[in-house]
């Protein structure tokens, strides 16, 4: 697979997902993902992006200015 931006090759590897709202910053540690070797740029599969989607909906509730929560203990 090819990278969408600059067409360079992806790789699998852990990465950080950072979620900024206006209360609160969320960050989501090691979370599966492909990477351009080129720009960076970083997809998701469905599943991880849907998994993302709840950890972040679930941790918006509380009351902090920072979380961050490691991915496989979260999906679990």
């Amino acid at each position: 697979m090819k990278c969408f931006i600059c067409k360079g090759d992806l790789e699998e590897k852990k990465v950080n997902y950072v979620v900024d709202l206006e209360e609160t910053i969320i960050i989501v540690k090691g979370v599966p993902a492909k990477v351009c070797n080129q720009c960076g740029e970083q997809y998701f599969d469905d599943e991880t992006a849907e998994n993302i989607e709840k950890i972040v909906n679930q941790l918006k509730q509380l009351a902090t200015e920072i979380t961050v929560v490691n991915y496989k203990e979260e999906v679990a």
